[in-house]
């Protein structure tokens, strides 16, 4: 029986997962975000039998195309490919929301991947705004979602 279980790591944790999934294979100096040592930063690993599937980050960032003062920004979540189609993400991605709703009036947003988009969607998130290209990665859409 399989036992799964997510907590909070260190960056260094997921740079594994980072590196096969989104940057397909770049080296690990190029899998470090920007705020990812910040003090705020939660990294989170999510683990089947002890072995990582699924990560995910968030970092206290505005962005300039919400209104709302508090703000928090979904980056790096990943599953990877033989885990893919098996719930993981789905599992990481409502751990990451029940820890931000621990705030109050508080908006979590990232830049979509447009293969990712639905996934999100199905998840009560909201696209603002065009589709958009970020260099060597592809293309994006910024998307959303408010708690009270």
């Amino acid at each position: 029986m399989s036992r799964i279980h997510i907590k909070k790591v260190k960056v260094e944790e997921i740079l594994p997962v980072r590196q096969t999934v989104l940057r397909n294979g770049k080296p690990r100096e190029e899998c470090f975000f920007e705020g990812d040592l910040a003090k705020e930063t939660i990294h989170l690993a999510l683990y089947e039998n002890e072995k990582i599937y699924a990560i995910a980050s968030l970092l206290k960032d505005n962005n300039k195309n919400l209104t709302a003062i508090n703000q928090y920004r979904l980056r790096g979540m990943a599953v990877m490919p033989e885990a893919q189609g098996k719930g993981l993400g789905k599992q990481l991605l409502r751990f990451a929301e029940e820890l931000i709703k621990e705030q109050k009036n508080i908006t979590l947003w990232f830049n979509a991947r447009t293969t990712a988009v639905n996934f999100y969607k199905k998840n009560n998130f909201k696209i603002l705004g065009e589709e958009f290209t970020i260099p060597k990665v592809g293309n994006h859409f910024l998307m959303f979602k408010k708690y009270e």
